[in-house]
């Protein structure tokens, strides 16, 4: 029976993924390493991966340190409560209906950052998000004074306080009809509710 570290590069290895390990320790992965209901309950330290991983469904608990994603991370569905404080991702961060409770303070995602359906209740200090963010069916009942979002903001009115750093983002417009996010019958379903915010 493998060990946690070993079972990860027999892994790699049936997936025919190509990776190299270098000299400081770290693993390169050039490609999108998806992990998704494959049993691996452990990831060393210091991996860099090329595209995107993808972690659905899986028993993975935690996120190494020195993490760097080129890409895309995605933990929908996943047992996941916190990421690393030291975590890079250089495309979009999807954790929908995963388990995160807490976000590192100084976290900067290029791309959007997902929160919808999660148990998360604050955001943290310094929250830099390229694109959107969701917060929808979180609980979550304030903005960050110091939070960024690129573009749209998606969140449940009812529940947000209306403190200065809401009047500043909604200055900015970036605070969106949730009918003009994404189509369909769904999103206009929850709109219609009253669930979501519009301005």
């Amino acid at each position: 029976m493998c060990n946690s570290g070993s079972c990860f590069y027999q892994f790699l290895f049936k997936s025919n993924l190509e990776f190299s390990r270098k000299c400081d320790g770290s693993t390169v992965i050039y490609g999108t390493l998806n992990l998704t209901s494959s049993g691996i309950t452990h990831i060393p330290p210091k991996l860099v991966v090329i595209n995107s991983i993808i972690i659905r469904y899986s028993q993975l608990e935690s996120l190494p340190s020195e993490l760097r994603v080129i890409e895309d991370l995605d933990l929908k569905n996943s047992p996941i409560k916190t990421l690393p404080e030291d975590l890079q991702v250089g495309g979009n961060v999807f954790l929908e209906n995963s388990q995160i409770s807490e976000l590192p303070d100084n976290l900067s995602v290029e791309g959007g950052l997902d929160l919808e359906n999660t148990p998360i209740a604050t955001l943290p200090k310094n929250l830099f998000v390229g694109d959107y963010l969701n917060i929808q069916g979180t609980n979550i009942t304030a903005l960050p004074e110091d939070l960024y979002v690129g573009r749209n903001l998606l969140l449940d009115a009812d529940k947000i306080a209306r403190n200065a750093a809401f009047a500043q983002i909604l200055a900015q417009g970036v605070i969106w009809p949730r009918q003009d996010w994404g189509g369909g019958k769904r999103v206009t379903a929850r709109t219609e509710a009253g669930h979501s915010a519009v301005y």
